[in-house]
């Protein structure tokens, strides 16, 4: 099997540089091969794609929360629970 022919045939190793390049820098050689690849496979930029899309969302949302003073239970359901466990 020829050089491109395993950038062309590789989704699994792609999708995993995809989200290692979000994490860390990919050397030139891992950047290259997953740019080759993404050029021709649709599904691996879909999955590039959505990946995105739910790191965003994601951000969002837990950017939302950063903002919220921090959630405490009453004691009045500390004491339901107490009693539940019983």
């Amino acid at each position: 099997m020829g050089y491109f022919q395993r950038i062309l045939n590789n989704c699994n190793e792609t999708c995993i540089l995809s989200l290692r390049s979000k994490e860390e820098k990919l050397s030139f050689r891992q950047k290259l091969e997953m740019k080759i690849h993404l050029r021709f496979c649709k599904c691996c930029q879909n999955f590039t794609k959505q990946s995105d899309m739910i790191d965003e969302t994601m951000k969002g949302y837990f950017g939302q929360m950063e903002n919220q003073p921090p959630v405490k239970a009453s004691d009045d359901f500390k004491a339901r629970m107490k009693e539940q466990f019983k």
